[in-house]
């Protein structure tokens, strides 16, 4: 490391620490924003509705622990704003890589009052409308800072807070892909005799829309064990967040563990379906713990593109057969 680049971290260093950490005795009628300088995780499902954060300021006191706390001697004004360019000093002391959340996505409170007799402010709000504003499962850091007051001293330390939020869906609430260019290629087997009593049995039978009906591995002339696959081809390239299987009504041998692959080779499958080109299929998430009846729904660990889908029953409740009425994606 370059004698100049050591000493620009080492200043860098001190300008964090400045913010992290406060003497016993910074003096009083001074105002901090408690946990200034950690990362405080904000995690939260992305909706219609926005996400609202509070947090508070309060007197720097006399001497820690806070068991007497200082109180303002009259009403004051504490200025606070979001502070994205903390974002790339925070990055670079910690190794990090963080995005600031994107600008337009959440508004801050611009002051917040200090009442007299009170230690600790009212509460500031950040209220995150994160819709179609950041992209699921990534972290944003977004920096948040007291930028002045009136009636009181800021302190000369703790006065960021980072907040690292990560929204997330509810796989409850997301649309199912549209399956009509779907088309079932292979299974490593199937149960024509479901068809005796309306429940088709065959491969085509899990993209069918019709819970009453479902794939069934063979029974009538052999009892194979898991795993077992069955293999779709989602007519173009498709994005895919994640998976949904529904087992049958009666919940009879529904998949326990799962995994599925996607890959966007035409040249995956052959004719006889008994050769795979292997290397082509990448997993794209593994699944377990699947109820025994009802939908299962679950995001991939991270979204992927492929035409083509393989779903590998690894174990099932109940038996070595298994069925499945309806497989989806969204």
């Amino acid at each position: 490391m370059s004698r100049l680049r050591y000493i620009g971290l080492a200043l860098i260093a001190v300008a964090i620490a400045s913010l992290t950490s406060c003497s016993d005795d910074a003096g009083n009628n001074a105002v901090y924003l408690p946990g200034a300088g950690a990362i405080n995780k904000a995690n939260f499902y992305i909706t219609d509705e926005p996400d609202v954060r509070t947090f508070t300021v309060k007197i720097t006191p006399e001497s820690y622990p806070d068991l007497n706390p200082v109180t303002a001697g009259a009403d004051a004004t504490i200025y606070l704003a979001a502070d994205p360019e903390k974002a790339e000093t925070y990055n670079l002391l910690h190794g990090t890589d963080y995005p600031v959340l994107p600008e337009g996505s959440y508004k801050v409170s611009e002051s917040v009052m200090m009442r007299a007799g009170e230690s600790e402010s009212e509460p500031a709000t950040i209220t995150v409308n994160a819709k179609d504003k950041i992209e699921p499962f990534v972290e944003y850091i977004l920096p948040v800072s007291i930028t002045g007051a009136d009636g009181i001293a800021c302190d000369d330390c703790c006065q960021t807070l980072y907040f690292l939020y990560r929204g997330s869906m509810d796989a409850s609430n997301m649309e199912l892909l549209d399956r009509s260019s779907w088309r079932v290629l292979a299974a490593s087997s199937e149960e024509p005799h479901e068809g005796d009593w309306g429940h088709s049995g065959l491969k085509e039978a899990c993209i069918d829309g019709d819970l009453n009906t479902f794939w069934g591995t063979d029974w009538a002339t052999s009892h194979p064990q898991p795993p077992h696959w069955i293999v779709i081809d989602l007519g173009a390239s498709t994005h895919i967040q994640g998976v949904a299987i529904q087992a049958r009504e009666e919940g009879y041998d529904g998949a326990k563990t799962m995994t599925l692959e996607v890959c966007d080779d035409n040249a995956v499958w052959s004719d006889t379906g008994a050769e795979w080109n292997s290397a082509a299929w990448q997993t794209a998430g593994d699944f377990k713990d699947i109820p025994a009846a009802g939908q299962y729904r679950s995001f991939l660990p991270s979204a992927t593109d492929g035409r083509y889908i393989r779903l590998t029953i690894t174990s099932v409740n109940g038996g070595p057969h298994v069925t499945v009425s309806e497989l989806n994606l969204f």
